[in-house]
Order: C-alpha cells, then structure tokens, then sequence
C-alpha cells in the first residue's frame, strides 16, 4: 500500500485536508485512569468475570519476575484518536499465526492512548530495530512529546499515523478485545505488510532494559 505523500511530520493530509475516515467514536482522549477504563470497556467484545480473577494477587510478583527474564520484541502500536495521532510502545506483540496472519498483544486498559486503540477500528503495529531506541522511550513514558516535526510521520490513506523511520510495519483489524481487569488482549488480523525490511538488529526488552541483537548474540552456527 502506497502512503499518502505529504511533508514529513506534519501530520496533515495534502490541502489541509481532514485525515481520511475521522470517524472516531472517541469525542476525546479520556484522561488516563478509570475514564480510560470505562471507555476501553465499550468497546470489548468478552470482559472475563471478576471471580475468575481473584486469587491471583499473590501471583503477580513472580510473574514479573520470570517474564523480565524472557526477551521479548519491542513495537509501537498507532493510531488515529479524536484529538490526533496516538501511540505507545508494547512489548507484547507476538505473531498468533501465519494463515491467516494473526497477531497477539495487551494494553493496559487505564491508559488514555490504550483506550484510543482499543476503539479503534485499525491500527498499525510498528516492530522496532535498536536504530530505533529514542522511539521506543518517547512511547513508553506518557507525557513525552510524540508525532512532532522532528518526528517524521504521515498518515496513510486508510488514517493510521505511520512512522517514517521504522522499516517493518503491519496493519492490523482488531477480531477481538478481550478485557481482564484493566488489562486488554488483542487479537488482530494483519490485513497490509507496510514494511518488512529491518536494519537486522533488532531490538529487545528484558531484564526492564531494551537491548539491541546482532551477529555477537548467536550462539549456534545455524546448522
């Protein structure tokens, strides 16, 4: 799919024009906490009972603790929302299957960008490189300024904000919203592969750091 073709990080559709398909159901970005909640809510299509989720408490720490010691990939969901662009990072992102082309990944439902996502009618998963790194902390720390001029972005005829720096990008149609106290679990059917090319070292996050693969890190000989 070609992109719309304007001025990098402008974020404005040629003639200054509206994005293609405003149509958000959000008539704001809620603020982050249970306005965020409520609205992710609205628009799940499973919400898991509450008594399924008790006991659990005592689990959550060494849960942590053994997921903080397993690799996972590093990407940057986006968005269109009522007041503009959102996005954040998640490392969650996993592929669920191949044919059909499903992706898996969580949100935590109490984010104000969580809950644009959440409601969003399509989206696009951007799987980062360790080239990367200064995207990855800019959506993953609220507050932090995000689809500026030194930021290179466009929209897509279809609306989605797509980062121009990052090579691998899919776009995704969510099939179903699945909420588990604040948590919300995606899956996404990958109707458009934007990108596929990466810088080859890709970019990881364990041990609560992010950290960058390359040809040091293998420890077989491909045999």
């Amino acid at each position: 799919m070609a992109a719309q073709h304007h001025e990098p990080g402008s974020g404005r559709a040629p003639d200054g024009a509206a994005p293609p398909g405003d149509d958000s159901r959000l008539s704001v970005v809620p603020p982050s906490g249970e306005p965020a909640e409520r609205a992710a809510a609205q628009v799940a299509d499973l919400t898991v009972p509450a008594d399924h989720l008790q006991g659990l408490a005592g689990v959550g720490e060494g849960f942590k603790a053994a997921f903080a010691r397993h690799p996972a990939g590093v990407a940057i969901i986006t968005a269109r929302g009522p007041e503009g662009p959102v996005g954040l990072t998640a490392s969650s992102v996993s592929s669920v299957s191949v044919d059909p082309p499903i992706l898996g990944f969580s949100l935590q439902a109490r984010r104000g960008s969580a809950a644009v996502v959440a409601e969003a009618d399509s989206f696009l998963v951007h799987l980062l490189d360790a080239e990367n790194l200064g995207l990855a902390s800019a959506f993953a720390v609220s507050g932090t300024p995000r689809f500026g001029d030194d930021m290179p972005w466009e929209y897509l005829p279809t609306g989605e904000p797509r980062l121009l720096a990052v090579g691998r990008v899919l776009r995704a149609v969510p099939l179903a919203r699945i909420k588990a106290g604040p948590a919300l679990v995606f899956n996404a059917a990958v109707v458009d592969v934007l990108g596929h090319e990466g810088s080859g070292s890709p970019l990881v996050y364990h041990q609560r750091r992010f950290h960058g693969l390359s040809d040091r890190s293998v420890l077989d000989d491909g045999t």
